[in-house]
């Protein structure tokens, strides 16, 4: 049993909160194999251990895309160098549930499953080469609005990210079968850095905008890094970016969550919920965060627990109030 799904079940169970669950509509990206773990020590997750992480997120249904490791220097995060191997395994399992499911006779039994897709985070050139050869098709890329966030996390500017952005799109697009990839971006910082400090929410703005419009990325995923991202700031970037253009379908949240900041965690799904947007990162690990910029001090991912917790509060708040 997954954490979060007697919530989950408390939802579907109820007509009312169904209904609302349903309208809603929410994208699971479950990044436990990935952020979940970039901060481990590699003996404390060994490729069994992962195996098994993975099976439990598949077997609770949930999730609609899955990150399942990052091609990136062993040197700088040995935890990811088994990243492949998983994904083959993982990529088998997926295949076997389809093969199953597509052949099985009763049509509601395959509705009520969910085949999701395997994400990997790609981190140079050379490392999407060796994606392509073990037939990944979904790729994470990481940008910031932080130069020196930038920096010290890739050791390439924000601006050299972008070149080669350009250079890995145009890779993907050349690709057989591109057609059915995705791609989604991490958008860093927003709007607070380690490093720097506070970020002008207008200079965060143009960034992502400039993301939407000189690149063909799926999905713009806006991060929290230090776990302090302010409704109101996140509220005035979202709308913003809303009126400039960007669908609610492209735009996904991946926050970071403080003990003490809970409420206004709250705040931001709430608001989020309340705008359309649909696509949340969560993980089955209570930790996370950019362990080379921020080491321990990182604040852990959203969980399934924590995000359903909130939906509930959503949803019966707005019954509550159709009630009135």
């Amino acid at each position: 049993m997954f954490p979060g799904y007697l919530i989950k079940q408390s939802i579907q169970h109820c007509y009312k909160r169904k209904a609302i669950l349903d309208k809603l509509n929410p994208i699971l990206f479950d990044v436990s194999l990935r952020d979940g773990i970039q901060s481990a020590k590699s003996e404390n997750f060994p490729l069994p251990k992962k195996i098994q992480l993975f099976h439990s997120i598949i077997h609770a249904n949930t999730a609609t895309k899955i990150e399942v490791g990052s091609l990136v220097s062993s040197k700088i995060l040995p935890v990811f160098n088994d990243s492949l191997v998983l994904f083959n395994h993982a990529n088998k399992k997926i295949h076997d549930i389809q093969t199953r499911h597509e052949s099985c006779r009763d049509l509601d039994d395959i509705s009520n499953i969910k085949i999701p897709k395997l994400f990997m985070l790609i981190s140079s050139i050379e490392k999407l080469k060796l994606a392509f050869d073990h037939n990944v098709q979904h790729f994470s890329f990481i940008t910031s609005v932080s130069n020196e966030f930038q920096l010290k996390n890739t050791r390439k500017s924000v601006q050299d990210a972008k070149q080669q952005f350009q250079t890995m799109i145009d890779m993907i697009i050349r690709e057989p079968g591109s057609q059915l990839y995705q791609t989604k971006l991490y958008i860093s910082c927003t709007n607070e850095c380690p490093i720097s400090g506070k970020i002008d929410n207008d200079f965060i703005l143009k960034e992502i905008l400039t993301y939407h419009t000189d690149f063909i990325f799926d999905e713009l995923c806006l991060s929290d890094t230090m776990g302090t991202l302010h409704i109101d700031d996140f509220s005035y970037i979202l709308d913003s970016c809303l009126f400039f253009g960007i669908p609610p379908s492209k735009i996904s949240l991946h926050l970071h969550v403080k003990p003490e900041n809970m409420g206004n965690v709250r705040d931001i799904l709430f608001y989020a919920f309340s705008k359309n947007i649909h696509k949340f990162d969560v993980s089955y690990l209570e930790t996370g965060g950019c362990s080379v910029t921020m080491g321990k001090n990182a604040p852990s991912n959203l969980t399934y627990l924590q995000f359903y917790s909130i939906l509930l509060q959503y949803i019966n708040r707005k019954i509550y109030l159709e009630s009135l």
